[in-house]
């Protein structure tokens, strides 16, 4: 196998200058597609950030939560074991600001190229200058890299009211605000949607959505098997059981709207 397949078959960055975009999020969501796509592979996510702390419970994904000056270590290992090992899988989540230009900076050192980018942004203007100068670092030393925007907490998915929401993005002859899809040059926008999902697994749960996912789909599934222990265990265990159901069935939908993402991952 080229080396240029097994990088971009199996390092995974997601950066972004502008914190608070939701970066952990996408990695998030990144490592659980990836996984469903191929349960065999081994999932590495590194979150590199000098401002912030995850602690993520997974008994599927390699949570490792870093500081900056790790990150020589740690890109050095990525390379490493995606050389050696093309069923192993790195995701890099940046810090915002100053940890995504070292990351990056940090890539461009070993050369390390034709890496899968994903870059999360909301629907605030400013935004869009953030992007692009992300996207500028990337392709200052990674011409071949795949390049994807991620529309972050999206309050629909439907077309149209993902336009007039990012017109951060797709501009406004209304407002005499610039499309700007021209200027980013990316291969590939998603949509990610507005869910309290996320927050509520990783704050209240401390738990993986893929974690999540993959209890939620078991019980959704078998619930008529469910249901008939839970009777026997009395009314309140019963009532108690129906709100872990209720929630299953959101996350569950989650996945399911995600699936485009899914697709762009797994194609390379």
């Amino acid at each position: 196998m080229k080396k240029e397949e097994i990088k971009k078959s199996n390092i995974y960055v997601i950066p972004q200058t502008k914190g608070g975009v939701g970066k952990t999020t996408i990695s998030g969501v990144e490592a659980t597609l990836l996984y469903l796509k191929n349960p065999n592979q081994k999932i590495n996510l590194f979150e590199i950030d000098d401002n912030n702390t995850s602690k993520v419970n997974s008994n599927y994904i390699n949570y490792q939560s870093l500081k900056l000056k790790d990150s020589e270590v740690v890109i050095d290992d990525i390379q490493f074991s995606s050389l050696c090992d093309s069923n192993v899988v790195n995701i890099i989540d940046c810090g915002g600001g100053n940890d995504t230009k070292v990351i990056l900076q940090k890539l461009k050192e070993i050369g390390l190229s034709s890496l899968n980018y994903y870059i999360p942004v909301n629907d605030d203007i400013e935004q869009v200058d953030n992007v692009k100068d992300t996207i500028s670092l990337i392709r200052d030393f990674d011409k071949s890299a795949n390049i994807n925007l991620i529309l972050n907490r999206c309050l629909s998915l439907e077309k149209d009211e993902i336009q007039k929401q990012f017109i951060n993005i797709f501009g406004s002859d209304e407002l005499d605000i610039p499309n700007q899809l021209n200027n980013l040059k990316v291969d590939n926008i998603f949509f990610v949607p507005n869910s309290n999902i996320f927050s509520i697994l990783k704050s209240h749960y401390k738990v993986s959505l893929l974690d999540s996912y993959l209890s939620s789909i078991d019980l959704v599934q078998n619930i008529d098997t469910y249901r008939q222990e839970w009777v026997k265990e009395g009314q309140e265990v019963f009532k108690a059981n129906n709100k872990r159901y209720r929630f299953a069935k959101l996350v569950v939908e989650l996945i399911e709207q995600l699936k485009p993402i899914q697709k762009s991952i797994v194609k390379v």
